[in-house]
Formats: structure tokens, sequence, C-alpha cells
């Protein structure tokens, strides 16, 4: 009987050992799960940057030089595309945190989806800055080009408009659904836990 109730207590210990190196496995692809995804938005948000401090010189080439346009353009141009510099450098300054994914995942959580509800509340502070600028580009060159000349530029300006936003939305919805991701991975571990 003794013998039995050895082996047993020894079968338990081997089950448990075995679940608590299952336990450890899972929650280090959780944490490199989080810090895969919090590294993807980030890099995201560094070209988005670079692109964004490119457009300031070239902005000035492209609307001053070349079409003429007023330098106040390319000023409110310069001041949305810092804007969004600032904005990608400030939200993504949570996930740049090596500890983030080591520490508490509550902790982790609450600031993910803080930075996921910026994120969000970008597009709306960005829609209306891009609409009223790309609407003082189609005036301005309204009035430099004439009526026949304008013609010619519309489609054009639309075609790249329309592509501009849906590559904005396509990029704002994928960093979305990345934070989406990290969140429910940090919920699908805490409700295992």
């Amino acid at each position: 009987m003794d013998y039995e109730l050895d082996e047993m207590r020894q079968q338990m210990a081997i089950l448990k050992d075995k679940l608590e190196k299952q336990t450890i496995v899972d929650d280090r692809i959780i944490r490199r799960a989080i810090s895969n995804g919090a590294s993807t938005i980030n890099k995201r948000y560094l070209v988005i940057s670079i692109i964004a401090l490119a457009m300031i010189p070239y902005g000035y080439w492209a609307f001053v030089m070349l079409n003429g346009l007023s330098v106040a353009l390319w000023i409110a141009c310069s001041v949305m595309m810092l804007m969004v510099v600032a904005f990608c450098y400030f939200n993504g300054r949570a996930l740049r945190d090596p500890l983030l994914a080591e520490g508490n995942l509550h902790d982790t959580m609450r600031r993910v989806a803080a930075a996921k509800r910026r994120d969000a509340g970008w597009l709306w502070i960005g829609t209306p800055m891009a609409t009223a600028w790309a609407a003082w580009v189609g005036w301005e060159m309204a009035q430099k080009l004439g009526a026949d000349d304008f013609k010619f530029f519309m489609p054009f300006f639309i075609i790249c408009t329309v592509t501009g936003v849906l590559v904005g939305l396509a990029v704002h919805f994928k960093t979305q659904r990345h934070y989406r991701n990290i969140i429910e991975q940090i919920e699908d571990a805490e409700e295992n836990h």
C-alpha cells in the first residue's frame, strides 16, 4: 500500500513539474508575442516618421519651387508632418519600453490599450487636418492654373488624394489590429492563469 502511495506521489510530482514547465513555456511564448507585436507597431511608427520628415524638404521643393504654391501651404504641411512625428514618438514610447513584456501583464495590457485608444483617436484629428490641407492645395492650384489647365490637374489630384487616404487607412487599421492582438493575447493569458 505504501508502495502504491509513493508511486502516486511520484507521478503527481512529475505531473506537477510538467504543468509548471508548460506554464513557463506558455508565459514565454505570450511575452515574446507581446514583444514582437510592440516591435512591429514601433517599426511602422518609425517608417511613418521617416516619410513625414522627408515630406518637409520634399514639400518645399514640390509645392513652392516646382509649382509656385504659397510658403504658408508648405509651412502648414510641415507642421502637420511634425505633428505626425511627435504622435508616433509619444504613442510608441510605452511600446519601446524594454520591460513591457517582462512586467505585470495587467499593467502591460492597460498601457497597450491606452496606446491603442490614442492611435484610434489620431484618425479623428488627422483626417480633418489632411482634408483641409488637401482642399487648400486644390484651391491654390485652381488659382494658379486657371480653368482649362485645372481640368487636367483635378483627376490626377483626386487619384493621388484617394490613394493616400486608402493607404493611410490600411496602415491605421493594420496597426489597430496589432494592438488588438497584443491585448487579446494578454487577456487569454490572464484567463488561463
